[in-house]
């Protein structure tokens, strides 16, 4: 699903018809959302939850509390780290409200901090390939 956003996200940049910060207010939110979902659902999965919860978390510190004795797996520890320091600080990073800064026509490249199409598509490209790893691991316990 989070693909189909994205894929939407980018044809609405490209035809131009609204402002690309009017575009990222509106398909940011739902693509972060779709990502967080897929990412809380994999976390759940990763620490082998059983009762599933109606909404999946959208970090490590969301997860239901383990019994006593009960080791947090490698791969959710993984995942804390990269919330901390890597590719899924930007995910779990909340959006700003309201419309992002008008984006300067004659730069090739503007490091905004926004959310915005290229950042989702990178984030969706690393949680599938996060995702498929540890399915192996999941699969072997």
């Amino acid at each position: 699903m989070s693909s189909i956003i994205i894929d939407a996200w980018r044809a609405a940049l490209s035809k131009q018809t609204h402002s690309m910060s009017a575009i990222d207010a509106a398909y940011g939110p739902a693509a972060r959302l779709h990502l967080l979902d897929a990412y809380g659902w994999q976390l759940l999965a990763c620490q082998r939850v059983v009762q599933m919860p109606a909404t999946p978390p959208h970090s490590a510190n969301e997860l239901p509390k383990l019994a006593p004795g009960i080791a947090i797996s490698p791969e959710v520890r993984e995942m804390a780290l990269l919330e901390e320091r890597g590719w899924l600080l930007e995910l779990t990073a909340p959006i700003p409200p309201g419309l992002s800064a008008r984006r300067p026509q004659n730069v090739l490249a503007v490091t905004s901090g926004n959310f915005d199409s290229v950042t989702a598509g990178e984030i969706f490209r690393q949680l599938e390939a996060l995702i498929e790893r540890v399915s192996g691991a999941i699969d072997e316990s």
